[in-house]
């Protein structure tokens, strides 16, 4: 059984550039991009179904008011998910991609909504190493329907900007997308309205949706050289920041747990941190 969760602390690789809202930013991540976790109930967790010999789980839950935070990952075929709670009162993003996105038909990683839970899932044909990341915030004030965008496809509207309106990925797929350094999918905002979009080479796309947090955090964007992994600050935790994912790319076509964008809470130092490897980039948004 693979228990390996994407390591927080990895050899060392100068990152090729950072984005930091308050360091210049990244034009297309502005402050309306961020949100807050409210405070929360406590997290019920449902019973998992049986789970193929190859598959782990592993789940943790922060002094920061959060819903839920778990890791999932599997070179078994086909589609494995378990549920991790109820979607009354809380919703879940994505917060890693670790492993093999490549193969002759489609696979996928992230979280949907299934029977009034949320389910984490992995669905794959290639036999090889896939794993993700989940986060779950205790709100579903003004959640909005998941949207889906897929290579050829115009950017998708995810709903109008407002006050409290924040966005992210839930699901990463492909069919031979997300094998460029150049391929991405992530959602933004214009000042007007929120998208879910991006730049595929080839069959991929994301699936995002909103929900209303009321303060934002900040936003980074990390991309790490090739060779090489390196794992850099976030946010400072002084009490119910989360930070999700807003973004994701590169070549996801390694058979490694430890390869791949990964959000993490470092409880020692209090801060939220991203892990990023060989050449693979994430957006990150925090929210308090």
């Amino acid at each position: 059984m693979h228990t390996n969760h994407f390591a927080r602390k990895l050899s060392l690789a100068a990152p090729l550039c950072l984005f930091a809202v308050g360091c210049g930013g990244d034009p297309m991540m502005d402050e309306s991009m961020m949100g807050e976790a409210a405070p929360g109930e406590t997290l019920t967790e449902t019973a998992a179904p049986a789970a193929p010999e190859d598959a782990a789980l592993a789940t943790s839950e922060q002094a920061i008011g959060l819903g839920g935070t778990y890791w999932w990952g599997t070179s078994n075929n086909g589609l494995t998910s378990t549920a991790i709670g109820t979607t009354a009162g809380r919703t879940c993003f994505l917060t890693g991609i670790q492993g093999n996105l490549k193969g002759t038909s489609w696979a996928g990683a992230g979280v949907y909504q299934y029977a009034g839970n949320w389910q984490i899932f992995v669905n794959h044909t290639n036999s090889k190493a896939l794993g993700t990341g989940v986060q779950c915030l205790n709100t579903a004030t003004n959640r909005t329907p998941e949207m889906a965008w897929y290579k050829g496809q115009a950017a998708k509207l995810l709903g109008a900007v407002t006050a409290d309106r924040r966005c992210f990925l839930t699901q990463v797929e492909a069919a031979g997308g997300f094998t460029s350094n150049s391929d991405y999918a992530r959602v933004w905002n214009d000042g007007s309205n929120w998208y879910l979009g991006g730049n595929l080479g080839a069959s991929g796309g994301a699936r995002a949706l909103c929900v209303d947090v009321p303060t934002a955090q900040g936003g980074w964007l990390w991309i790490a050289g090739n060779p090489g992994t390196f794992t850099h600050n976030l946010d400072y935790n002084p009490g119910g920041v989360a930070c999700l994912l807003s973004g994701i790319g590169g070549n996801f076509s390694t058979s490694d747990f430890n390869d791949g964008v990964s959000i993490d809470y470092n409880s020692g130092t209090r801060y939220w941190e991203m892990t990023v490897s060989n050449s693979k980039r994430g957006w990150s948004n925090c929210v308090k």
